[in-house]
């Protein structure tokens, strides 16, 4: 009887440390993992002192180029935004582990890069290693090649259509938004087309709050210097109870001017217009902070586009806006123009402005990113 109860305890202490093992495995994998997403994190909001300890003084960084960075040469490409991770999406990864203080992760991303004037956004496979040093896991080895990748390359085909719904991307359609502010007719729906009167000023919502995304859209004004725009981030305080003729008090706007509004406004004031443009400015409003990309306005609280893109009414123009870890960039029919960073708060709604003059949108997607 004893013997069988000893059996029956060793066999009970076999599977009690074979849980412990995959437990042990399991908080392993989940360590290296938060570590390779802040690394991430780090990286596309060019953080170089959140990067810095995540680095191994041994790292080996193997672009697919085939350039290869140590930690110092990379920390110094990112600080001064030599090179500029715009969008990095890890699609898959695996951990393995080669010992208690090796690990491999491998796996496939879309990386979007801009370097010395060129832009890149492909799908890569990538073969990582991470070491544990000092209790922390750190990056030590990395090496990638491209795939051909099915999301729109910067500067190309950056206009969405339904093949990019294979890419996560939604088109957003009548039922995806909410009149917050407006007269039942100030919006409405026809052949896909969302049309705004422009009157009273207000907004309509996505039916959810957002943190990371992708925005893809057309819009264009029908009359010469209309105004609209489009509210990132804005917090749900913000629009609480919004009066008609009254925009959200926080969130990031990315304005949409008629070229025709800046000729009204010198017209009007006899006054240069210095203080916006109408190709694409980037800026916080009310309770909402963001620290504006160069070149600025005068004041400094605005992003003004690095180059002059948008085309005037009646033509249709597409904007793709990037809203990623407190970090705002657009693009303008394709040319990144302008964006900020650090913002706050970095979750709210999206939403389309009504200000005062007629303007479409249509064409809208929207890409949720973790």
């Amino acid at each position: 009887m004893i013997y069988r109860l000893s059996i029956r305890a060793l066999f009970l202490c076999i599977i009690a440390l074979s849980c412990v093992h995959v437990f042990a495995e399991d908080s392993r994998t989940k360590e290296v993992l938060d570590a390779d997403d802040a690394r991430i994190a780090a990286m596309v909001s060019a953080d170089s002192r959140s990067l810095a300890p995540l680095l191994s003084e041994d790292l080996r960084y193997s672009h697919s180029t085939g350039a290869i960075d140590t930690k110092k040469t990379l920390l110094n490409l990112i600080s001064e935004k030599v090179m500029r991770y715009v969008m990095y999406q890890p699609l898959q990864r695996t951990v393995a582990f080669a010992g208690p203080k090796i690990a491999f992760v491998n796996g496939r991303a879309e990386i979007g890069v801009q370097h010395d004037g060129q832009s890149l956004e492909k799908t890569f496979v990538f073969l990582s290693v991470w070491r544990l040093e000092e209790d922390a896991w750190r990056f030590l080895r990395w090496q990638s090649s491209q795939l051909a990748s099915a999301a729109p390359a910067v500067g190309d085909v950056r206009i969405i259509d339904e093949s990019g719904e294979d890419g996560g991307w939604q088109l957003l359609v009548e039922g995806d938004f909410e009149n917050v502010n407006g007269e039942a007719d100030t919006w409405s729906w026809k052949d896909g087309v969302l049309a705004c009167t422009g009157r009273p000023v207000g907004v309509t919502r996505f039916h959810k709050p957002l943190v990371n995304f992708e925005l893809s859209l057309r819009w264009r004004h029908l009359s010469s210097g209309g105004n609209s725009g489009v509210f990132l981030w804005a917090p749900p305080e913000s629009l609480l109870d919004l009066a008609p003729g009254k925009l959200p008090r926080g969130g990031i706007e990315v304005q949409i001017l008629d070229h025709g509004y800046a000729q009204r406004y010198e017209e009007k004031t006899g006054r240069k217009a210095a203080w916006f443009t109408t190709d694409g400015d980037v800026f916080a409003v009310g309770t909402s902070k963001m620290n504006p990309f160069p070149p600025l306005s005068p004041n400094g609280t605005r992003s003004f586009p690095n180059a002059r893109y948008s085309l005037g009414s009646p033509q249709w123009n597409h904007y793709y806006v990037r809203a990623v870890n407190k970090e705002v960039r657009l693009w303008v029919n394709g040319h990144e123009v302008s964006g900020g960073d650090h913002c706050s708060p970095s979750t709210g709604y999206l939403c389309l402005e009504s200000e005062g003059a007629p303007v479409e949108f249509k064409e809208i997607y929207v890409r949720e990113l973790p």
